[in-house]
């Protein structure tokens, strides 16, 4: 009897020791992303989105792993390249560079699982590549003019309703020492903006036709662009030496009141309206159209500002994966961005400057994602070197076009 008992006795801690292991294991998913600080308003919605998932969701852990930008973009690379080593989920702008990772093999399709989450049509297109969805997008940036209210109202100016007038408020503005516009482009990409919305503006949605290799990237509208933008240069409009101006620079002369307008994405709207960061009234207008030129103002410049896409290695996770992007497309966990535009529907805007974003998001009928984002990466660093040779005074900025079409025809075809 007392044997029987043991053994019986003993079977029953065999079984606890195989299912009490079992039972207790959590899954892992593990998240690149960007940088992860409290109390950091850029990095408030991701800090709450995984503090909050894994409260919500007690049997899935979070290991989130924060690269930073260079870091996050460059590690991304590297590895989704060599195959291995690879994230359950990354963070992403989505775009060609996404869909390079999906043509290689290393995404999760997940158009059957994704696609009825509601959500605005631009995010969702940044996020599809050849007609898959791979992600999420919960916030969207669109590039536009922030404008020192203060500033303008003092000299009695108005906010530029063409790009002709641009010019105008910008003579006024350097004759009363102001630098006319911040830029930051000793990092490079912060002059990708305005061109964008200088060559739409000559030619319409003429990247478009050149991504295609329907139209060359020395065309006309570039060369005009690049041609304007170089005599703003050589004007002063962005101070006596641009190059040495870092982004974080050019927010500072805007917070600081030394700088009248700021041509980049809607990302610094909570900066920009923080009282912390800035005692300066700033708006936030869409970039004016030109007389006689091709592009609306409705022709907006923008892409994803915080997305979401899963690799294969997840693919025995993927009830996980699929809840933790439903939930970072949730009312809930948008309401903790302090400033960015959301794409997800019914989400209130956190400030005045934000909802002027939002506004003008909702006029676009046609958004242009950011070039470097959407062309092949084998160009990408070449078009932003190729963008600054326009801040030199002594650049043949047609030239600089004509070299970076050569490296265009290299890379993806000629123009047919």
């Amino acid at each position: 009897m007392k044997k029987r008992a043991f053994i019986a006795l003993m079977v029953v801690i065999c079984c606890l020791v195989v299912v009490m292991p079992l039972t207790a294991q959590q899954l892992k998913l593990t998240v690149w992303g960007r940088d992860l600080t409290d109390g950091e308003p850029d990095h408030a919605y991701v800090t709450a989105l995984i503090k909050d998932f894994q409260a919500k969701n007690p049997d899935i852990t979070i290991d989130y792993v924060a690269l930073g930008d260079p870091g996050l973009a460059d590690k991304t690379k590297i590895t989704m390249a060599a195959g291995s080593g690879l994230p359950d989920i990354f963070q992403t702008w989505g775009g060609s560079t996404m869909g390079g990772y999906a043509d290689a093999g290393r995404l999760m399709d997940l158009t059957a699982d994704l696609g009825s989450v509601p959500g605005s049509a631009a995010a969702r297109g940044a996020m599809t590549w050849k007609g898959k969805l791979y992600g999420v997008a919960p916030f969207f940036a669109i590039a536009g003019v922030f404008v020192n209210e203060g500033i303008f109202k003092a000299n009695g100016l108005g906010i530029p309703s063409s790009v002709d007038q641009f010019e105008r408020v910008a003579d006024m503005l350097k004759a009363k020492d102001i630098q006319p516009f911040a830029c930051g482009e000793a990092d490079k990409w912060p002059g990708l903006a305005l061109y964008m919305y200088l060559t739409d503006r000559f030619g319409g949605d003429i990247f478009s036709q050149a991504a295609a290799r329907k139209a060359r990237f020395d065309n006309d509208a570039f060369v005009k662009a690049a041609q304007l933008y170089q005599r703003w240069v050589k004007k002063g409009y962005f101070g006596d030496k641009p190059l040495g101006e870092k982004y974080g620079d050019a927010q500072q002369l805007m917070a600081t009141g030394k700088a009248a307008m700021h041509i980049t994405g809607s990302w610094m709207c909570a900066q920009y309206s923080s009282k912390d960061f800035t005692d300066q009234q700033i708006g936030f207008y869409a970039f004016p159209a030109m007389k006689g030129g091709k592009g609306p103002v409705t022709d907006i410049m923008g892409m994803t500002d915080i997305g979401f896409a899963a690799t294969k290695v997840a693919a025995s996770r993927k009830d996980a994966v699929v809840r933790f992007m439903k939930y970072a497309m949730s009312g809930d966990a948008a309401a903790a961005e302090p400033g960015r535009v959301s794409s997800v529907p019914g989400v209130k805007a956190p400030s005045a400057l934000t909802t002027m974003a939002s506004n003008v998001f909702g006029t676009a009928k046609l958004v242009q994602f950011w070039w470097d984002q959407n062309l092949p990466p084998a160009v990408t660093t070449p078009l932003n070197d190729t963008i600054q040779t326009f801040f030199l005074p002594d650049t043949d900025v047609k030239a600089s076009l004509t070299k970076f079409e050569n490296l265009a025809t290299q890379n993806m075809g000629a123009v047919k």
